[in-house]
């Protein structure tokens, strides 16, 4: 029988999964705190035990992502079994899925996260925290499969990483835009102007996004 300490931690983790699935698909602005709570089968006023307020839930949901993501990956690379060309497909595959299911709302909620607009910088924090351990293990299987210029130092590939992460974050692109370029954006962040051949059909750019 769970304790009551479990049954605690069961709880916040149902309300976090619950706003995850209602961000993501309907936003965070259009999402009400009563929707997430009938979704994950309690009260308001006992989500309001777990987060003081809908923007807290908010920062949550978000750190909840990153840490599942950080964590799903990191089962990837730590499969020996797993070629490293596989690994980065599906990191490429998994960032597009993300982007094509995501609420355009939520996406620019998930920005302003990232850049403290919001507030707070809890989230940026919990990214900070995982992302030199997450990479230098990326960066080491690469090495190993010797699909890294051995030229290239980690220092500067981890600059490299940040200037990327670093732009996202404050740079103002239309969500709708993002998600249509976001396999070409994968394809250039991990093999650059000059590396393999991409192997996806890419959308032309809208009339709008012309002119």
């Amino acid at each position: 029988m769970a304790t009551n300490q479990e049954r605690k931690a069961q709880q916040r983790q149902g309300i976090l999964a619950a706003a995850i699935e209602l961000f993501n698909t309907q936003g965070f602005k259009p999402t009400h705190v009563k929707t997430v709570a009938q979704a994950a089968g309690v009260s308001q006023v006992t989500l309001y035990k777990y987060f003081d307020s809908k923007l807290e839930l908010g920062h949550q949901v978000v750190i909840e992502m990153i840490n599942q993501g950080y964590a799903s990956f990191q089962k990837l690379i730590d499969d020996d079994q797993v070629p490293f060309p596989d690994i980065v497909k599906a990191m490429m595959a998994n960032k597009v899925k993300l982007s094509d299911k995501i609420h355009p709302d939520f996406y620019q909620f998930v920005i302003d996260e990232m850049s403290g607009k919001n507030g707070s910088n809890v989230v940026k924090e919990a990214y900070v925290a995982g992302e030199k351990k997450f990479w230098d293990a990326v960066v080491a299987r690469g090495r190993a499969a010797g699909m890294i210029n051995p030229n290239v130092s980690d220092e500067a590939l981890l600059l490299y990483l940040e200037m990327y992460v670093s732009y996202f974050t404050t740079a103002n692109i239309a969500p709708e835009k993002y998600q249509r370029l976001v396999d070409q954006l994968m394809h250039l962040f991990f093999y650059g102007f000059a590396g393999v051949p991409a192997t996806v059909d890419h959308p032309q750019p809208t009339k709008e996004e012309k002119s």
